[in-house]
């Protein structure tokens, strides 16, 4: 919606008589009257189901009769969908986020470690009949892309958990379910793709241009590559701003492992990084973020006792080291999200 403004010239007699025409004699004197042209329609009707719109660059409040009322903020890098777009410099924009599979979305703020470092934001309403969510991530804009069970993908504000539908097919390039994570394509560049990797047993992985347009054909996934296999679960991808794509691997024959991922070839690179001696037993669930070159691992997997345990694992990237850093949550993860805002490295 566009609101129209109106400039309103107001004609302001002086007390010299500058507006005057003296007529000849004997006949009456005449001011000018100023005519003022009817005012053109002003649209200042918006959808008061939604408190703020985007005005330009601004964030306006749509009143609950439906008028536009007061401006709320000022966007510097642009408004979209009643928000301003985030830039790197906004604290929000470089936390992990996290869905569950209750639709429960949470930032997680690895800098409150030991403490609680959940924060609960909302509860996704993207409409029940997609199943739970399957995967997530966040690009440089502060909005988080959540893909469901039976493939639709959404955006979603980090700010309120608020859902909006995109134009992204199911399926499209045979892409139903994916891991995915965003990752810069240059080292430092302003610009970023959504890889993916199916969760088809094809071992697939592409890059979706998120910057190209939200269209159907926009959206489409291009492929890259054939990722190396573990066992029968695809991996969760996380991705850096100095352009390096990462995947977790929750391998149950073998220790599950995190690994750089070449995005050109889809081939394995560096070092692979164990999580521990032995494989994880009865994975439900798990998801994957980077986050100052640390790599969160949330994985739902049963314990020793054979009971189902969610925990938050970390692997350094500069020595492997991997521990349990939090167990026994409350949460069973299915997707977690960092942008490239985040550092890539310790600071």
């Amino acid at each position: 919606m566009t609101r129209t403004a109106t400039l309103l010239g107001l004609l302001v007699a002086s007390g010299a008589c500058g507006a005057c025409r003296r007529g000849a004699p004997g006949e009456d004197d005449q001011r000018a009257v100023p005519q003022i042209a009817p005012l053109p329609p002003v649209d200042e009707r918006c959808d008061p189901s939604r408190s703020r719109q985007c005005i330009g660059n601004d964030v306006v409040a749509c009143e609950p009769d439906g008028t536009l009322g007061r401006r709320l903020q000022a966007c510097h890098e642009g408004c979209d969908d009643g928000e301003c777009v985030a830039t790197c410099a906004d604290d929000g924009a470089q936390l992990i986020y996290l869905v569950d599979d209750a639709n429960d979305f949470m930032s997680f703020d690895p800098r409150k470690l030991p403490r609680d470092p959940f924060q609960r934001i909302g509860r996704l309403d993207c409409g029940s009949r997609h199943g739970e969510p399957f995967s997530m991530s966040v690009d440089r804009h502060g909005v988080a892309w959540v893909v469901y069970q039976d493939g639709a993908l959404f955006k979603v504000s980090i700010a309120d958990a608020r859902c909006r539908p995109t134009h992204y097919q199911a399926g499209s390039g045979g892409f139903l379910r994916f891991g995915m994570g965003f990752v810069s394509d240059q080292p430092g560049g302003k610009t970023e793709k959504l890889f993916v990797a199916a969760d088809d047993g094809s071992r697939t992985l592409a890059a979706i241009n998120t910057g190209s347009g939200d269209t159907a054909s926009g959206l489409a996934p291009r492929v890259r590559g054939t990722l190396p296999a573990a066992d029968e679960h695809n991996p969760e991808l996380t991705g850096t701003g100095d352009a390096r794509l990462f995947g977790f691997y929750p391998a149950t024959a073998r220790p599950a492992f995190v690994q750089e991922i070449d995005r050109a070839t889809a081939a394995p690179r560096g070092p692979r990084w164990s999580l521990g001696k032995a494989p994880l037993s009865g994975v439900t669930a798990y998801a994957f973020a980077q986050w100052a070159g640390v790599f969160y691992v949330f994985v739902t997997s049963l314990d020793d006792e054979l009971a189902s345990n969610s925990t938050v694992r970390t692997v350094e990237s500069s020595t492997g080291a991997a521990r349990v850093v939090l167990d026994h949550l409350p949460y069973h993860i299915t997707g977690a999200g960092v942008s490239t805002c985040a550092p890539a490295r310790d600071q």
